[in-house]
């Protein structure tokens, strides 16, 4: 869920974060005592940075289990569950400097889980051109992040619009020949809800509304010509589609129409690069809804 009072960040992140970087290691403190640090280098994971915006997903093994192509509402209780462990959100990015280095801190517009209690915020290292360390700040965890070289540029980000030429909390971001798709949910957390609970808790309260609770889309996948081939999405049922898409720049600067199988939509540009080069905001962008 986005926060509105949180202004987004006025300038671009330097030139080498941007494109879509995957994780190749997550190393976090061991469960138990003294034992040895534990590493998870299985998890589905991606980040597509712009020059201002971001879209990041991660699907672990654990939300893997009897995944099936059925729709939300054909799930069963299992299946349902086991979606809570994913990760999924995008907002702007912002890249402090620091003596000690580069402080980065992810404002979250839009999360497939609750408000988190810390801000997503780490150190980053990058001991090569396309290879960065992400030591956590608030988390005890460090992270490999290694760049696609299909991802550099260009570089787009556009707000969906509803019929009345306003924001309505989709986001469409492009690196290259990567794409996400974000559609957030329509149902508001629950009332009630306590610092630091998750969205198992949340299914956990009210099971029947499971459904509402995870119908919030962010789809990851390739560019092919004219077609979009979704890799991961927190939705199953799209994952593995292929889908006609075209994406033209009106000759007003500020919107875009977005062709996806036949059906076409108006957005609004809030990004549009062609290079790896920086590209500020056509315009403040507003916060989403969701």
């Amino acid at each position: 869920m986005h926060n509105p009072s949180a202004m987004p960040p006025s300038t671009s992140v330097p030139t080498d974060y941007r494109g879509v970087w995957v994780r190749t290691l997550l190393q976090t403190p061991p469960a138990f005592g003294d034992g040895a640090p534990q590493a998870d280098t299985t998890t589905w994971a991606r980040w597509l940075q712009t020059s201002l915006w971001h879209a990041d997903l991660r699907v672990p093994a654990a939300a893997m289990v009897a995944r099936s192509g059925l729709p939300l509402t054909a799930m069963s209780p299992h299946q349902l569950a086991a979606l809570s462990h994913q990760t999924a959100f995008v907002g702007c990015t912002r890249v402090d400097a620091h003596p000690e280095g580069e402080l980065s801190t992810w404002l979250r517009r839009c999360d497939y889980h609750p408000p988190a209690q810390q801000p997503d915020a780490a150190w980053m290292l990058f001991d090569a051109p396309d290879r960065v360390i992400r030591i956590g700040v608030h988390v005890e965890a460090t992270e490999v992040w290694q760049r696609l070289p299909d991802s550099v540029g260009p570089y787009r980000c556009l707000a969906g619009l509803d019929a009345a030429g306003q924001d309505d909390g989709r986001r469409l971001l492009q690196a290259g020949a990567h794409l996400a798709l974000l559609r957030g949910r329509q149902r508001p957390w629950p009332r009630g809800l306590r610092p630091g609970d998750g969205l198992l808790d949340v299914l956990l309260h009210q099971p029947d509304a499971a459904p509402d609770w995870l119908d919030h889309e962010l789809s990851f996948g390739r560019l092919d010509g004219s077609r979009w081939r979704v890799e991961r999405s927190t939705l199953p049922q799209r994952e593995g589609l292929s889908r006609a898409w075209r994406l033209q720049r009106d000759a007003d600067a500020d919107v875009a129409e977005l062709t996806l199988d036949g059906e076409s939509s108006r957005w609004r540009v809030l990004e549009w690069t062609d290079d790896g080069g920086a590209c500020p905001p056509s315009k403040p962008p507003s916060a989403p809804r969701t």
